[in-house]
């Protein structure tokens, strides 16, 4: 493994720390990851909300890097394709992407505002930004 490649593995095992640790602050309880076995999609984490709900999440971020978070087209499109996937689940859950970057303009904007539209993502939360994580005390 290249030195890049390990320090990936290394920031994203500690952003899925961050997000574990933002959803454990807002009274989730966290039953870890699971595969979706008829979309064929393992999200990062099954949770139950304070009000009971069962919630798909998906990680998706890093503190360093030149376009850490949804800023990478490839990682912005992997998201939005299990969302679509999972958007076909009979017991659908709600999906959200936790991301420590959102893009603002361009076309990755573009595409996250679609897949918004479309309802393939229920919500986009930035981890880093205090006016979004008020948005899972709602879920």
């Amino acid at each position: 493994m290249t030195d890049f490649q390990a320090s990936a593995v290394i920031q994203g095992r500690q952003f899925a720390e961050q997000c574990s640790e933002l959803l454990t602050h807002y009274e989730y309880v966290l039953h870890g990851r699971a595969l979706i076995a008829n979309a064929g999609v393992e999200v990062d984490c099954v949770a139950t909300s304070p009000g009971g709900n069962a919630i798909w999440f998906e990680f998706k971020g890093s503190v360093q890097g030149a376009r850490p978070g949804l800023l990478r087209t490839d990682t912005l499109k992997k998201a939005i394709a299990n969302g679509a996937l999972l958007a076909g689940e009979p017991m659908r859950c709600p999906f959200i992407v936790l991301t420590s970057h959102l893009p603002v303009v361009g076309a990755a904007a573009a595409m996250l505002q679609t897949a918004l539209r479309l309802k393939y993502l229920d919500d986009v939360i930035c981890i880093y930004s205090p006016a979004d994580t008020p948005r899972l005390h709602r879920l």
